[in-house]
C-alpha cells in the first residue's frame, strides 16, 4: 500500500507540475497574442494616417486656387483638368491713393479711417471725376483710365 500511495503521490506531483507548465505556456501564448494584436492595430493606424496624408497631398496637387473674377485662372484650371478652389479677392488695403486736389477723396479716406497716399494722377488706375467736370473726364479718356463719378 505504501508503494501505491507513493505512485499516487508521484502522479499527483507530476500532474501538478504539468498544470503549472501548461498554465505558464498558456500565459506566454496569451501575451504573444496581445502583443501581436497591438502591433497590428498600430500598423493599421499608421497606414490610415499615411493614406489620409496622401489624399490631402493629391487633392492639393489637383486643385488650383482662383479668385472668382479671374477668368484666366479659371480657364487655365479647366484646361489642365484641375479642381478649382475659389478664394476671396484680396482684402482692401488700409490706405487710399488720392490726388492732392481731390478733397472728396481726402475726406472719404479720413471718414473711413484709412491712410492717405498722395500720388500723381498718372499713378491712379481710376480717376474720380464729377459729372460736370469735363476736363477731368477728357483727361481720363486720353490717359485710358477708368472713371469713378463722385457726385
Amino acid at each position: 500500500m505504501k508503494s501505491f500511495a507513493f505512485w499516487l503521490a508521484l502522479c499527483g506531483f507530476s500532474f501538478s507540475a504539468s498544470l503549472a507548465q501548461a498554465e505558464g505556456l498558456f500565459d506566454k501564448m496569451l501575451d504573444r497574442a496581445i502583443d501581436s494584436a497591438e502591433r497590428k492595430t498600430q500598423n493599421r493606424i499608421n497606414q490610415r494616417i499615411d493614406q489620409t496624408i496622401d489624399k490631402g497631398i493629391n487633392k492639393t496637387e489637383e486643385t488650383m486656387q482662383c479668385v472668382a473674377t479671374d477668368q484666366e485662372c479659371l480657364k487655365r484650371a479647366k484646361e489642365e483638368g484641375k479642381h478649382i478652389f475659389i478664394v476671396n479677392a484680396p482684402s482692401a488695403s488700409d490706405s487710399v491713393k488720392c490726388i492732392v486736389t481731390d478733397t472728396s477723396c481726402l475726406k472719404q479716406s479720413k471718414a473711413e479711417g484709412k491712410k492717405v497716399e498722395i500720388v500723381d494722377e498718372a499713378e491712379l488706375d481710376t480717376l474720380r471725376c464729377a459729372v460736370s467736370d469735363g476736363d477731368c473726364l477728357k483727361r481720363a479718356k486720353s490717359l485710358g483710365k477708368k472713371v469713378e463719378i463722385v457726385d
